[in-house]
């Protein structure tokens, strides 16, 4: 059983905010950084994600065998926000669980902020400052790449949902 998302959530970064961090002052990049942005968080967000759990807020649906959620109300996606519905099916053998996971925003416009722990947001500047940096799928230095310590999945680790 795996839950899907219904209304996805909104860029946890904004372009501004990660064009900051690239230190790129001009705006002839700005849909590509937004991509990038938009790579990166979905590499560890929602059912999907890497960190399993869900980063920004967003409405998420989970059908589910009725006798195990009576016995068992837990639902994947960490942090809950709240239970929207439960509709029993007309056999009443599952249940359908709509319910809103992940970390809401402070502000607006260019001063909206994102909630979530600061190493995951952090962690995905490091990997959009990654993608904009090597445009290819292979490197063309004679060295043997290697991941910095303290990078990406050090920042991650803490936070990441492992399942049973």
């Amino acid at each position: 059983m795996r839950a899907v998302v219904v209304v996805p959530p909104d860029p946890l970064i904004t372009t501004a905010q990660a064009k900051k961090h690239l230190r790129v002052e001009h705006g002839d990049d700005d849909e590509y950084i937004a991509d990038l942005v938009a790579v990166a968080t979905g590499w560890l967000d929602g059912p999907e994600g890497w960190l399993g759990r869900a980063l920004g807020l967003q409405t998420l649906e989970l059908v589910t065998p009725a006798w195990a959620w009576a016995s068992d109300r837990r639902l994947p996606l960490p942090p809950l926000v709240e239970i929207v519905s439960e509709t029993a099916a007309a056999d009443e053998r599952s249940t359908t669980v709509r319910f809103v996971a992940g970390y809401g925003f402070t502000g607006d416009g260019d001063e909206k902020k994102w909630l979530g722990p600061a190493p995951i947001r952090h962690a995905i500047l490091l990997m959009v400052g990654h993608l904009y940096a090597n445009r290819e799928a292979v490197t063309s230095s004679q060295a043997k790449p290697e991941q910095l310590p303290m990078g990406v999945e050090a920042l991650l680790s803490n936070t990441r949902v492992m399942s049973v």
